[in-house]
């Protein structure tokens, strides 16, 4: 849950952002909408199974969890502020040191929270969202990264937000790309990823909770 009470927070040893909102304040807007896009989908998922207790996902994550699912679930890309701003935008082809840059927005995203002078979350809830931010690129059949993590190995939280931020990624409209891609077409591409990117169960998880995105 969220901490308002001065005296109930932890603050930070290298905290530079007095508060999330700080942190918050210094992404573009296309990213912020990115994030807010992928907290609302990552929810959407979450929320359907936790109603039928899905992956014992009320047990894995927890009853304060559900609190806060959305903004954590949004707060995955944490990791970008690390990003220069030129990259962010950049319409052409990525040299391989700028996608590296990129992908470093995982591992970056434990700099991030820590980043924070106010912890914004108990104890618990902080460990699920900077798993969620580190490991949200880890693909179920071991070939994502940071770190190559496979299947179940991966947090359930990170497992549920890499199909929402790939949906995103794929619908959302972006500059370069010829034609969008429609709802429908970007639910076929999920579904042809279920044991390789994704883990099926979480897939089909997916296909129920589209209408509602």
């Amino acid at each position: 849950m969220i901490v308002d009470e001065l005296e109930q927070v932890k603050p930070s040893e290298v905290g530079c952002f007095p508060g999330l909102n700080a942190l918050w304040s210094t992404f573009p807007r296309s990213t912020r909408l990115h994030m807010e896009n992928v907290g609302k989908y990552a929810d959407v998922m979450y929320q359907y199974m936790a109603e039928t207790n899905i992956e014992d996902v009320n047990g894995v994550l927890g009853k304060a969890f559900g609190e806060v699912s959305r903004q954590l679930f949004m707060l995955h890309d944490i990791g970008r502020h690390y990003i220069p701003f030129a990259l962010l935008n950049k319409v052409g082809k990525l040299e391989p040191e700028e996608l590296q840059l990129i992908k470093d927005h995982t591992v970056n995203a434990r700099r991030a929270i820590r980043s924070v002078y106010r912890q914004p979350f108990s104890d618990e809830l902080m460990k699920i969202w900077e798993d969620i931010a580190v490991y949200h690129h880890e693909h179920f059949d071991g070939t994502g990264y940071p770190e190559g993590l496979k299947g179940r190995d991966i947090p359930l939280g990170a497992r549920i937000c890499a199909i929402a931020d790939t949906y995103e990624g794929i619908v959302s409209w972006k500059p370069y790309k010829k034609k969008q891609t429609s709802r429908q077409e970007a639910a076929e591409i999920i579904e042809e990823e279920a044991g390789k990117q994704f883990q099926p169960e979480l897939v089909e998880v997916f296909k129920k909770c589209i209408i509602r995105f």
